[in-house]
């Protein structure tokens, strides 16, 4: 069973096996960050160079911040300027780290691939009260065999 990575270079990124930051990603981690639903900032790339080095930013409310990120291999074919991107910063930054430093996905026209930030923004915070986001009246059962609504209470 291949470990290969959501990536545009799955099959062409030279034999590289690291799954560091900028690297490859696992098939697991793409897609437990696929299917988070906090964490991510929309976002522009701005400029790809051939040693792995972009720029991308991004947009999340009024705040707008430059990302600068790197992935081993050149994307420069894959990621135009203009190109509409998503970031999701995962965890994993040091306290003593400047802000935004750690791993990243980004999830654009070619798929989802595994980044190192060396500078931006720190990652989305973890939202304060979740409960207040889904309000026991706002919740709708359907009863799959009549696909009829069910009243609850």
């Amino acid at each position: 069973m291949a470990d290969a990575c959501l990536s545009p270079l799955a099959g062409g990124d030279g034999g590289c096996r690291s799954h560091l930051p900028g690297h490859r990603m696992p098939r697991m981690l793409a897609e437990v960050v696929r299917r988070s639903p906090w964490g991510w900032r929309r976002g522009t790339v701005v400029s790809v160079s051939p040693d792995g080095w972009m720029l991308l930013e991004c947009r999340d409310g009024a705040l707008r911040a430059v990302v600068h990120a790197w992935h081993h291999a050149d994307l420069a074919a894959q990621l135009l300027p203009g190109a509409e991107v998503r970031l999701h910063q995962r965890g994993g930054r040091l306290e003593e780290s400047p802000l935004g430093l750690g791993p990243a996905a980004l999830d654009g026209p070619t798929g989802m691939i595994s980044l190192h930030v060396a500078q931006g923004p720190p990652p989305v915070p973890e939202p304060v009260d979740l409960e207040s986001w889904a309000e026991d009246d706002d919740a709708v059962v359907i009863d799959l065999r009549t696909k009829a609504p069910l009243v609850l209470g």
